[in-house]
């Protein structure tokens, strides 16, 4: 599998990649700095450059549960299905934070986010008033995010 190679990536990926792991930065940021901030949301390197943004070499992981991990939080790329009735973004919550996914785009997220989605069920009801449960947002796994290639 590869890794997120966000040295290759254009100006326009990397925002719509910042976007999608809601890394905040400012306008005016370089490329090489988000490149960096995204790099560290996905738990790689990031030092702190004197503008006021830091990260940590390892930054910590919190679970589904609260509890920190014994090793690095598995991270998926995933593709929410778009629909043709609801055309809005997932909005999830983790942990007291807010995650917004965009349908229809690769994402990468945690575990814990990929099952919150997992187990995110809304009930149906047919015309005899049979009631099922159906995925709220139904996705697929593209990849597993690794740090080797």
């Amino acid at each position: 599998m590869n890794e997120v190679n966000t040295s290759s990536m254009s100006r326009e990926e990397l925002e719509s990649t910042a976007s999608d792991l809601g890394v905040t930065y400012p306008h005016n940021i370089s490329d090489d700095k988000l490149s960096a901030k995204i790099d560290a949301a996905l738990g790689g390197t990031v030092k702190n450059d004197g503008d006021g943004d830091t990260a940590t070499k390892d930054p910590k992981v919190i679970t589904a549960d609260g509890a920190a991990p014994a090793d690095k939080e598995r991270k998926f790329e995933i593709l929410i299905a778009t629909h043709d009735q609801d055309k809005q973004p997932v909005q999830l919550g983790l942990n007291g934070r807010s995650i917004v996914i965009q349908r229809g785009k690769k994402v990468i997220v945690t575990q814990a986010v990929k099952e919150i989605i997992e187990h995110a069920e809304q009930f149906v009801y047919d015309a005899e008033m049979n009631r099922q449960s159906i995925q709220s947002y139904p996705f697929q796994v593209i990849r597993e995010v690794t740090d080797k290639g």
